[in-house]
């Protein structure tokens, strides 16, 4: 946003600089004429120029934020696949060992499935944080 405000100061400065410049330079109505045709075109091409520019650099972030996304998406998915499979199979175990008590294994199934819960999110966090710091660096 600061870098948006300082272009549109910047050409706003520089318009009315050369427009002072003109207008108090001794000049004939004719000259002064020619010399605002100058300047207006010479500030469209500076003009255009800058939105190529900001264009260019808008379509590249775009494009980084969409891969970026992809793969955050991505890595994630797998990862609640991965639960998933986990707790069907936690369950599955329960159903065919019909000995032991299902809610006793079932409890200690679950404090080693909590820990690997909670490593799995710490990694999709830490990879959220390492995409956020990227984009806040560029």
């Amino acid at each position: 946003m600061s870098t948006k405000n300082f272009l549109i100061g910047t050409l706003i400065g520089a318009a009315v600089g050369s427009l002072t410049a003109l207008l108090l330079a001794p000049k004939s109505g004719k000259e002064l004429r020619v010399d605002l045709n100058n300047q207006a075109y010479q500030l469209r091409d500076k003009t255009d120029h800058i939105r190529e520019s900001v264009s260019i650099k808008g379509n590249e972030l775009t494009s980084t934020v969409k891969d970026k996304t992809t793969a955050i998406s991505k890595k994630v998915s797998e990862q609640s696949v991965g639960l998933v499979k986990k707790v069907k199979g936690l369950t599955s175990e329960i159903e065919m060992d019909s000995t032991a008590n299902p809610v006793d294994e079932l409890f200690e199934q679950n404090k080693h499935t909590k820990s690997d819960i909670q490593k799995k999110l710490e990694e999709t966090k830490r990879a959220f944080d390492e995409t956020e710091s990227k984009f806040n660096t560029k």
